[in-house]
């Protein structure tokens, strides 16, 4: 019976949309408000962890995407987030990194990665329900890039990855002019030197603008689809 309505809707258009619509006006708002609740109440706690999880392995990290947004922009968490963005370069990823966020407490989700890993890689680690998100950076010259991925347009994931044989790949890219700290949560955090230009790369000119309506998909600017790559999506828990 299941099997037979996800079918109707998947092959009926409008029957699709307003079965979306639902989806996201009640269960998904529902969820999201769970999940800003649960970030609320533990990421204190969390980003303390995570500067002596960084401590302890003795490398570079530093506050990034929406994490970075809200210091800058609210000297705060933004208020609707639910989880923490850091970057970290790729020539600084070990086995270790898992063990040592293993010792704090922290669970491994999922993955994303490129050619294995060696061409790109994202982790997500949970602690209390939160999710932190580690996106692997590649310095190039005057510039560093991550890398995002998504299904194709009017396909889940799962079937994304079913019918290409892998999520589609973007690369995002930043000036690089190196780190400073700022001061957070009762601690200093790194942030890239130069954050506004980091900022303005990905969100716009008018970063310091709250925008509800923003989207990462369709406004990012300092993005490259990847037509010769794909990306492995690897779920943990």
């Amino acid at each position: 019976m299941i099997k037979k309505m996800k079918y109707l809707v998947k092959k009926n258009k409008l029957l699709s949309h307003v079965v979306k619509y639902i989806y996201y006006r009640t269960i998904s708002k529902d969820s999201n408000y769970k999940k800003n609740r649960r970030f609320l109440k533990n990421a204190t706690e969390i980003m303390h962890r995570i500067d002596s999880i960084f401590n302890e392995l003795g490398i570079d990290y530093w506050l990034e995407y929406g994490t970075l947004l809200g210091v800058i922009r609210e000297n705060g968490f933004i208020k609707h987030d639910y989880d923490i963005d850091l970057g970290l370069f790729l020539d600084d990823y070990s086995e270790d990194i898992e063990k040592i966020f293993n010792k704090y407490g922290f669970k491994k989700a999922h993955k994303f990665s490129i050619d294995n890993g060696i061409y790109g890689l994202e982790e997500a680690y949970h602690f209390n329900g939160v999710a932190v998100d580690l996106f692997y950076f590649i310095k190039k010259g005057n510039q560093m890039y991550s890398h995002g991925f998504k299904n194709e347009d009017g396909k889940s994931w799962n079937q994304t990855v079913e019918d290409n044989g892998g999520l589609i790949v973007r690369e995002i890219y930043f000036p690089y002019s190196g780190f400073r700290k700022v001061k957070f949560l009762g601690r200093e955090y790194p942030v890239p030197y130069d954050s506004d230009s980091h900022l303005k790369a990905f969100y716009g000119e008018r970063y310091m603008e709250s925008n509800s309506a923003w989207n990462p998909y369709t406004m990012a600017k300092n993005v490259i689809t990847l037509k010769n790559k794909l990306g492995d999506y690897i779920v943990y828990e």
